[in-house]
This record gives C-alpha cells, sequence and structure tokens, in this order.
C-alpha cells in the first residue's frame, strides 16, 4: 500500500462508550494513519482530526471485525 492512500477506521466516540463510527484516515506511512474530519454535530471522537494514529483489528458491538484507530 502507497503513502497518501485513504482508509476508512472506526473511532472510538468519548462520550458514547461503546460507539465507533467510521471516519477517513490517510496514510503517512507504515502503520501511520491521519485522521480526517469533520467530526459529526454533537460527537467527541478519542482522536480529533489531525491526529496521528495506528489501526487495530477488534470485534465491534455488532459482531463486526473492523479496523479500529489506536494511539500511535
Amino acid at each position: 500500500m502507497a503513502d497518501d492512500v485513504t482508509v476508512t477506521i472506526y473511532m472510538p466516540l468519548t462520550d458514547q462508550p461503546g460507539e465507533y463510527r467510521p471516519v477517513k484516515a490517510v496514510r503517512q506511512r507504515e502503520d501511520i494513519y491521519c485522521v480526517v474530519g469533520p467530526v459529526g454535530p454533537g460527537e467527541q471522537w478519542k482522536y480529533p482530526p489531525g491526529t496521528m494514529v495506528r489501526r487495530k483489528s477488534r470485534i465491534l458491538p455488532n459482531g463486526k471485525e473492523e479496523m479500529v484507530a489506536m494511539e500511535a
């Protein structure tokens, strides 16, 4: 995968524990992504737009396995 590739990752919401939102992130280098906004009205993302994150596979509350934003 080349740099500048946009992917969808799932963002934990700090105001709604256990809830996630699909958001866009741009690959910066191997396993490091820059979160892209905008944040939805009334949402509080754990990692705001512009934050560098890693992604890790997790099972979400809906039972699906997705790539979730994690601390870089």
